[in-house]
C-alpha cells in the first residue's frame, strides 16, 4: 500500500507541475485559457483523492 500511495502522489505532483507551467507561462493566452488550466488542477486533485480513497478503502484488495 505504501508504494501505491507514493506512486499516486508522484503522478499527481507531476501532473500538477505540468499544469503549473501552463499557468505560469509568460506568453499571451487566449481568453479562458488560464481558467481552464486552473480547472484542470481541480480535476487532477479530485482524481487523486478518488485513487487514494480506493487504495485506503477497507474493501480494497
Amino acid at each position: 500500500m505504501h508504494y501505491d500511495l507514493l506512486s499516486l502522489l508522484d503522478a499527481h505532483l507531476a501532473e500538477m507541475t505540468a499544469l503549473r507551467h501552463v499557468l505560469a507561462a509568460p506568453r499571451p493566452v487566449h481568453p479562458g485559457e488560464r481558467w481552464a488550466a486552473a480547472e484542470q488542477t481541480l480535476r487532477s486533485s479530485e482524481r487523486y483523492l478518488q485513487a487514494v480513497e480506493a487504495v485506503l478503502s477497507p474493501t480494497a484488495v
